[in-house]
């Protein structure tokens, strides 16, 4: 039985890439500064990160984090769309509520249920905050040129404004939404097709193979030539590995 993995870190530290499993990341007391892609984000305790597997991180962090991996075959196949790309919210009362519960029980009761059913409330609030007309025609219409003109008129707000208020309910600005997209959507041809690199640059809406390629290297770390040659390896560790599933507190995290 698949199960998600509940865990309260005291630090968490490094560069790195989880394949196997999405990571939800929520600092209780301090801001946790991450990097993904070449840019630092700042989330508060108010705030919330998900982070969807095969996806470049990296942070510094000292105080009390809560961490939820979820392994990839738990993400619902309508929520795949959403849930391939990073998102930073900020949490309302009622999500905060249940992120309260579920440090509540696995600090006091870590074999309960309930925790799993507070999960599913929390992902469920979570896809509710981040479907949005904008982000659902971004997740469709990637391989097309987009301006941030076009995303706006469908939220019926100004430019200007639009910026703002994209990067409140994603995390990120649209450029960078859109590239997070397009890079996650180019990995999936890379290990599923024979496609050419250069092919594939046109099939996800970059003009040539070095822009895709230097895009590519800013939000992996590695080039799509790497990313491919390594498919097959990183299928098989999958394949190999099951991880145990537990729920700890005050651990180090490599997240």
């Amino acid at each position: 039985m698949i199960k998600l993995d509940f865990q309260i870190y005291n630090e968490c530290r490094g560069s790195h890439v989880h394949e196997t499993y999405s990571q939800i990341l929520i600092p209780l007391k301090a801001t946790l500064g991450i990097s993904i892609g070449d840019t630092v984000y700042d989330v508060t305790p108010q705030g919330l990160c998900y982070i969807p597997p095969g996806m470049m991180h990296q942070c510094q962090f000292f105080g009390n984090l809560l961490v939820i991996n979820i392994p990839r075959d738990m993400i619902d196949k309508k929520d795949t769309g959403i849930l391939s790309y990073p998102l930073i919210i900020q949490m309302r009362s009622q999500m905060m509520g249940l992120v309260q519960l579920i440090q509540a029980e696995i600090e006091h009761n870590p074999d309960s249920k309930a925790v799993y059913h507070l999960y599913n409330y929390l992902h469920s609030k979570l896809i509710e905050n981040s479907s949005t007309a904008s982000v659902h025609y971004i997740s469709q219409h990637y391989d097309q040129p987009i301006t941030v003109a076009q995303l706006a008129k469908l939220e019926n707000y100004n430019p200007t404004y639009f910026n703002d208020w994209f990067k409140q309910q994603t995390g990120f600005p649209p450029s960078h939404y859109l590239r997070y997209v397009r890079i996650s959507k180019a990995k999936e041809f890379l290990e599923t097709t024979e496609f050419s690199i250069m092919e594939i640059a046109s099939m996800v809406g970059y003009s040539s193979n070095s822009t895709l390629t230097r895009a590519f290297h800013e939000v992996t770390g590695i080039t799509p030539k790497a990313y491919r040659s390594g498919t097959a390896l990183g299928k098989n560790a999958r394949m190999g590995k099951k991880r145990k599933t537990s729920s700890t507190v005050g651990h180090s995290l490599p997240c």
